[in-house]
């Protein structure tokens, strides 16, 4: 057994530091913005900072991997320079957090993709290196694995051995030590030990396969019968609608998609296989495209169905796009017998690049489609003069049939929710900034929209910008209160806690197990229900107690069991107290 040497430890850490010194500089910057995000109260991070980090990690790695081939060293560092220059310019386009879009999401995702796929492949480009290809992409990624695996095994151990510290000898020990831990072993540790262990550049050139047989078990007789029977499933699904002579249900677009992926990885899984010409490995690299083609018809097949009956969405332009590349990877498969599976990757890596950075990308060209239409249903019923949707009075006399009203409120809705209100502004007078789409609709008439929104299953409130003025001076604390979806914690500090439960907000200080302030919310709900004014938004939504004052900004939820039972999902508000 090898023994383990500190110097040797020492000497790989400082190769990899000056291997991998732009790509190491960004995780511990990321790691310094976690340990800030603990340990200071209130912390607000720029998110392009998040973004910055984050995304320079990846695409550092990938131009590091690409520079070591080259014989002059200097092109790393003036590789590394200019991608940190683009990245930078490219981060600080984006918004802030609290601007922050879906389709800046959706973008900062696939980049993210785009750049780890790229670590993979950029040293290969060459003939003739496919064997390398494979060892050094199943060598890296059982180094991350195994990198992940050490840091939450020491994650544990030392919890464990901190908690024992507090029930033995009576220690006070916050949160905040074990979040500062879990920054050490996961943004730290595990990529340290990942970093120091990727192939080297002499052996990322070897020319010969390291047999793995849990590789060839996982391959052969794990994934293979699995994608079997997944293929049986469709090809039965696809005689049956056309036996029915109908068409395919939209999900199957995404069964078609995983049945082709997954293929795709068990080919490469099996690809040192086909060396030792194992008849099912090598049958199945050969054929698996044709077997594909039919699916893939099929999915095409049910993506344009979902175009008809929804329109063009992001998402389904996205499934499109992937739909288009099977084809091409299909063929390119079957014509070059699934030699060259590294082109798998670029390629997917260069069309999902190419389709979200630009203006043809699928989220401006989705966005264009949205406000087309939308442009010509305001155009074609007589809402628009001189370009503006007409007076509140006038808007009221037209009438829409439903389909067109929920198709317009639709794209009214996936405009504001991905591209922000202010695309929808050229067609309005007044300022949107600080309306909701539910406002948007009503200023619309869009009966049939709202009734989604006034029915007795949903509620939404906002405190408009004629606000009450409330004197402050009798008061001694401000606290911010602010839940989503997953949790109920409205507030946390040294001082305060405030959570949500049975809508109520139980104040507690913090330490304390009873709650010295409860505010039931049920009756203020009730009352902004009952304002049959026409408007979501309120010009007072207080509620006073004895020793605080709220109020609320915004909040939304369910009514469930046909109105028996209130869920909150959204709340924001602002408490003062005494």
């Amino acid at each position: 057994m090898k023994r383990i040497s500190i110097k040797e430890w020492s000497e790989k850490l400082q190769q990899m530091s000056v291997r991998f010194t732009f790509p190491l500089f960004f995780v511990l910057g990321l790691a310094f913005l976690f340990f800030i995000e603990v340990n200071k109260d209130h912390a607000d991070i720029d998110s392009r900072i998040w973004t910055m980090f984050g995304l320079g990690i990846p695409l550092l790695l990938a131009v590091s991997l690409f520079a070591e081939g080259l014989k002059d060293k200097l092109w790393k560092v003036v590789f590394s320079l200019i991608a940190i220059v683009l990245l930078a310019i490219y981060t600080y386009t984006l918004p802030d957090k609290d601007d922050l879009l879906s389709i800046h999401f959706y973008q900062i995702f696939i980049l993210g993709i785009v750049f780890t796929f790229s670590c993979f492949v950029v040293s290969f480009f060459r003939k003739g290196n496919d064997i390398s290809f494979w060892e050094f992409s199943k060598t890296s990624i059982i180094q991350f694995i195994t990198s992940y695996i050490f840091a939450g095994v020491l994650m544990i151990g030392l919890s464990l051995a901190i908690l024992s510290l507090r029930e033995l000898f009576n220690i006070d020990i916050k949160d905040e030590v074990y979040q500062n831990l879990s920054v050490i072993c996961f943004a730290i540790f595990a990529p340290l030990y990942f970093l120091s262990n990727i192939p080297t550049e002499t052996e990322k050139r070897k020319q010969e396969y390291k047999q793995d047989k849990f590789l060839k078990i996982l391959g052969l007789f794990i994934l293979l019968p699995i994608l079997a029977i997944y293929s049986i499933i469709l090809y039965v699904y696809l005689i049956q609608i056309i036996a029915k002579w109908e068409l395919p249900n939209g999900w199957v677009t995404w069964l078609v998609s995983v049945l082709a992926l997954g293929g795709f990885i068990t080919m490469m899984i099996q690809y040192p296989l086909r060396t030792e010409l194992n008849k099912v490995a090598v049958f199945f690299a050969r054929f698996f495209p044709i077997i594909l083609f039919p699916l893939l018809i099929l999915m095409t097949i049910g993506i344009f169905r979902r175009f008809d009956d929804y329109g063009l969405t992001i998402n389904r332009s996205y499934v499109f796009l992937l739909n288009f590349w099977l084809y091409g990877i299909s063929i390119y498969l079957f014509i070059t017998q699934s030699k060259h599976l590294k082109w798998v990757i670029v390629s997917f890596a260069a069309i999902a690049f190419i389709s979200s950075v630009g203006p043809w990308s699928v989220l401006h060209i989705t966005r264009r489609n949205m406000l087309n239409t939308i442009e010509q249903i305001l155009t074609d019923n007589h809402y628009l003069k001189n370009g503006k949707v007409i007076a509140k009075n006038e808007v009221a006399k037209i009438k829409l049939n439903k389909k067109t009203e929920e198709i317009l409120a639709a794209k009214i809705d996936y405009v504001i929710d991905y591209y922000g209100k202010s695309e929808l502004q050229p067609f309005f007078s007044e300022d949107l900034s600080k309306k909701h789409s539910i406002s948007i609709n009503e200023r619309l008439n869009l009966e049939s929209a709202l009734t989604k929104y006034l029915r007795n299953d949903y509620f939404n409130y906002s405190l408009n910008e004629n606000r009450e003025t409330i004197d402050i001076q009798t008061f001694s604390e401000l606290i911010t209160l602010d839940k989503n979806y997953s949790s109920d914690e409205l507030f946390s500090d040294t001082k305060y806690t405030a959570t949500l439960k049975d809508n109520q907000i139980l104040i507690q200080k913090t330490g304390e197990s009873k709650s010295f302030i409860t505010i039931a919310l049920d009756k203020k709900l009730s009352e902004l229900e009952g304002d049959q004014d026409g408007d979501r938004t309120k010009t007072q939504m207080t509620i006073n107690g004895s020793n605080y004052t709220m109020i609320i900004n915004h909040v939304s939820g369910d009514y469930e069991n046909s109105g028996e039972k209130i869920v909150i999902n959204q709340f924001e508000a602002s408490l003062l107290l005494k």
